[in-house]
């Protein structure tokens, strides 16, 4: 069950990416309250959150019984997900290159997959939980500071990861979920506002930076610091089979890393695949 949501989750990811990224770069606004206010009206963003929102779903079910280093490397493997989809549906290239990049993705992943050890996530002292709400409240400070500053692109991609990367420890942290208890939960909390943090601020990445750079270093910050700190909180490989796990883990990143421009088309989706029809 676990395994088919955290595969669920990489398809629904690298999915919304695509009509995601696509809304992004057809916004002709320059100040951020447009942008966002025509992104919230734009069919395509709207269809893409909502399968991040599947997406996280997903992972919440995988993150409750795998470790977060597994998960985090499954939901790199989305870019994997997002160049067959382009190359398939919105008639993109692979490159060479970028066709190895898919099989070392695959082999890395099988690799990070014999290499974890399944486990119940544990219960946390309380004051995890609050230092990850405090995690979110801060990831989402700096993006508004840097937003003002005018940050760059890759700077922005960077806060993006972080707060994704803090979603994924709270989601792990998360207490059964229960009504109304779950509204007590400061973890519940760090998962709405990092989430939340982490849209925007991957948004506004794609307005202001090279597609490359942004989905390079979203990537690359949300998986280090997703599996570092479920390392932290009790995350373990079989015995063994440690190197294996951070082989896997590498692999993994970098090839998603090398997949990075398929994070957004370079023609609009829609002009895309009414090419597609025609032929």
């Amino acid at each position: 069950m676990s395994a088919l949501a955290l595969v669920a989750a990489a398809l629904c990811s690298g999915a919304a990416a695509v009509l995601q990224a696509s809304a992004v770069g057809r916004s002709s606004a320059e100040r951020v309250a447009g942008f966002l206010g025509g992104l919230a009206r734009d069919p395509r963003y709207l269809v893409g959150t909502a399968l991040v929102g599947v997406s996280f779903l997903a992972s919440l079910v995988a993150v409750r019984a795998l470790p977060l280093f597994l998960v985090q490397a499954g939901r790199a493997s989305s870019l994997g997900v997002t160049a067959v989809l382009a190359a398939v549906l919105l008639g993109s290239r692979l490159r060479a290159r970028e066709v190895v990049a898919l099989v070392a993705l695959a082999g890395g992943l099988v690799g990070v997959a014999v290499a974890a050890q399944p486990s119940v996530a544990e219960q946390v002292p309380t004051w995890v939980s609050w230092c990850a709400l405090a995690a979110a409240g801060l990831s989402a400070v700096a993006v508004a500071v840097g937003t003002r500053l005018g940050a760059s692109g890759a700077a922005l991609g960077v806060l993006a990861g972080v707060a994704f990367g803090v979603l994924s420890l709270a989601a792990r942290v998360l207490a059964p979920v229960t009504v109304p208890g779950v509204l007590g939960d400061p973890a519940a909390w760090a998962v709405g506002v990092a989430g939340l943090t982490g849209l925007v601020a991957g948004a506004l990445a794609l307005q202001r930076g090279a597609v490359v750079v942004v989905t390079a270093t979203m990537v690359a910050s949300e998986s280090v610091l997703g599996a570092g700190l479920g390392l932290a909180v009790g995350d373990q490989t079989v015995p063994g089979l440690g190197w294996l796990a951070v082989l896997g883990f590498v692999v993994t990143v970098g090839a998603a890393i090398c997949l990075a421009r398929f994070g957004v088309p370079t023609v609009p989706a829609d002009e895309l695949l009414d090419e597609h029809h025609r032929q």
